[in-house]
């Protein structure tokens, strides 16, 4: 059920603000302080960036509940008395305004007149809001009147909540009492703070925290295991009884069971990875140059978070860097940093297009590209970087050429297990200025075609010879396309253009070192599963073996004797390869799935690499001895 305001209550509220209207999800997401990750992280740098600030305190009165209209009148009695009050307010409506403490009768009736049934816990909840010693007053009036009408007020937690609330300074330090009544003036849902509903304890003390932080007061709001604190606090009967009776030393904690101890260890564990995690993210954000003049506090920020994992790892309470928090909340220039690079990339890559069509141009999107996935990390919702550190599938690129992409990474020396030595690497060169100029020749006779389409000859050979393209490039190629028609038609040219790529290529001289280095590259850049038959440098090799070998030789391997491979086929795992393929060729049922080769090639490599650093231990052992 539902209450309507009286005319008074609208008359002195205001016009209702459509943008509260917003309801919490049920994933445990808050409509302001983001996912249970980001809330967390956000936890961790502050305790990373130096916890010297305050832990917030929300509190529910367990003696505070009102069950009938008398209870409630003498529960907004002490709440809005005079003395000691530095002010009260409500938001009777729905919208915050002062409260006269001469109207708690007419308020008492008007909430009564909506509850039904007879709840556990009463038709009103008491909670206090607690603030530091030396708070000054004014800001923390501030900070709780926000915090009021963004927890019970704002409608992103199921129903928007009356309250009449005051700020306290009759204690050594501020705190605010909030009287809410249960039954939802929206809604006519039933206020539950609970640990599995959108609204918690966890989530109030978490916009505690968000909310000072934001006007200058460092609360924060972590747990203690977060913070490395294995035991319990005392118990509050205990340090009152402490304090009460003159005790230097408070008490000890309540015992731990031998399981609960074991538990709570294994937690800290959890804790120490997503500091470690934070510590990357924070070193990456310092590398990457975002936030101006932030690179020392970012860089200082990730050896703290460091420091802390190293701590919890250890069973121990984290050691923070204490100096961090004055110069700014952690989290903060964490998010500065995360959307000063996304505007920094945003520039970059609209700079990168708006180049006339060239080569360049291609380069510095495929470099574009490298630096979108290693950026990715600080901010994984960006859909540009999302989509640039996508590369694309072969079966997806119609710029895919096996022989180009191995060309590429031979020559960027990216393909594990193979080093050029100078007389190859000249041949290597030679070929790919060969290729260049084939493709030059292939794509001057759609010169116009191009030249529409808003490239050139130049900057299509380069985008052909990358050894791989992403879906952001590929996706504004297609883009820079005029219309649909356009689009269409630029998409058919591309898989036609890719089409022709191999006839091009043919008569290409190879050497016999690099169809191996080749080889090597697409068997292990090849998809597992695809037959050894669909490696084209490894085919060329198999055809090599049929013009080159004897008869006799052939049958040979066939058996299962290599030897006649040795000279011909230099690489251990490619001669496998190779004598595999001579052996079942035809044969559909034998296993051909590229898989097991690579995975060979794989472990001859570290074999080689292993051996060659013991060779080096022995010969640096025998020069000392």
């Amino acid at each position: 059920m539902t209450h309507s305001p009286s005319v008074e209550d609208l008359v002195l509220g205001h016009v209702l603000d459509d943008r509260r209207r917003g309801r919490g999800g049920g994933d445990g997401a808050s409509p302001r302080l983001g996912s249970p990750k980001d809330r967390q992280s956000r936890a961790l740098l502050r305790n990373a960036g130096g916890p010297c600030g305050w832990q917030s305190v929300v509190k529910r009165i367990a003696a505070g509940s009102a069950r009938t209209p008398q209870e409630l009148k003498r529960l907004l009695d002490y709440v809005a008395r005079e003395e000691g009050v530095q002010s009260t307010w409500c938001n009777l409506a729905g919208y915050e305004r002062d409260f006269d403490p001469a109207r708690t009768e007419r308020t008492a009736d008007i909430w009564s007149s909506t509850w039904a049934g007879a709840p556990r816990r009463g038709h009103a909840d008491h909670i206090v809001l607690s603030f530091p010693r030396g708070v000054d007053a004014e800001c923390a009036e501030v900070i709780a009147r926000e915090w009021g009408q963004a927890v019970f007020g704002s409608g992103e937690y199921g129903d928007v909540w009356r309250y009449v609330a005051a700020l306290h300074k009759d204690t050594d330090h501020l705190h605010a009492h909030f009287v809410v009544d249960k039954h939802g003036i929206e809604e006519g849902r039933f206020l539950s703070i609970c640990r599995h509903a959108a609204l918690n304890f966890d989530v109030m003390r978490e916009l505690h925290a968000e909310i000072s932080q934001s006007h200058g007061l460092n609360i924060l709001a972590s747990s203690r295991l977060s913070r490395g604190i294995i035991e319990n606090p005392p118990r509050q009967s205990e340090l009152r009884a402490s304090r009460e009776g003159g005790k230097p030393t408070p008490p000890a904690p309540p015992p731990l069971t031998d399981g609960e101890r074991s538990r709570r260890l294994a937690a800290l564990q959890g804790f120490a990875r997503e500091y470690d995690a934070l510590g990357d993210l924070a070193g990456l954000a310092a590398r990457s140059g975002a936030g101006t003049g932030s690179s020392s506090y970012l860089s200082r920020l990730a050896q703290a978070l460091g420091a802390s994992a190293a701590a919890l790892r250890q069973g121990v309470p984290l050691m923070p860097d204490l100096s961090l928090h004055a110069e700014g909340d952690p989290a903060a220039r964490i998010e500065a940093a995360r959307s000063e690079m996304i505007a920094s990339a945003t520039e970059a890559w609209e700079a990168i297009r708006a180049m006339e069509p060239s080569a360049e141009r291609v380069a510095l999107e495929h470099r574009f590209a490298a630096q979108a996935r290693a950026s990715l990390k600080l901010a994984p919702d960006n859909l540009l970087l999302a989509q640039h550190a996508r590369v694309l599938e072969p079966g997806d690129d119609p710029y895919h050429n096996a022989t180009l992409a191995s060309l590429a990474r031979l020559d960027q020396g990216q393909t594990e297990g193979v080093s050029l030595d100078a007389g190859l690497r000249a041949t290597l060169a030679h070929v790919r200025e060969e290729v260049g100029e084939r493709l030059s020749a292939l794509f001057s006779i759609r010169e116009d075609e191009l030249r529409i389409a808003g490239t050139s000859v130049e900057e299509m050979v380069a985008r052909f010879t990358l050894a791989e393209r992403s879906e952001g490039q590929r996706a504004s190629w297609i883009d820079a396309q005029p219309n649909t028609m356009q689009k269409v038609f630029w998409m058919e040219t591309e898989r036609a253009l890719g089409q022709e790529i191999d006839g091009a290529l043919k008569g290409l001289d190879l050497a016999h070192a690099l169809t191996e280095a080749l080889a090597k590259d697409q068997l292990l850049t090849a998809d597992r599963h695809s037959r050894l038959s669909e490696v084209p440098a490894l085919e060329t090799i198999v055809g090599r073996m049929h013009d080159t070998l004897k008869p006799e030789d052939l049958d040979r391997v066939r058996s299962g004797d290599l030897a006649p491979l040795n000279k011909q086929v230099r690489d251990p795992a490619l001669r496998a390869a190779v004598a595999h393929e001579l052996k079942n060729e035809g044969d559909l049922g034998a296993s051909n799935e590229v898989g097991p080769w690579a995975d060979l090639a794989r472990a001859q490599h570290r074999a080689a690499e292993l051996g060659q650093r013991d060779r080096t231990i022995e010969r640096d052992t025998g020069h000392e001895l």
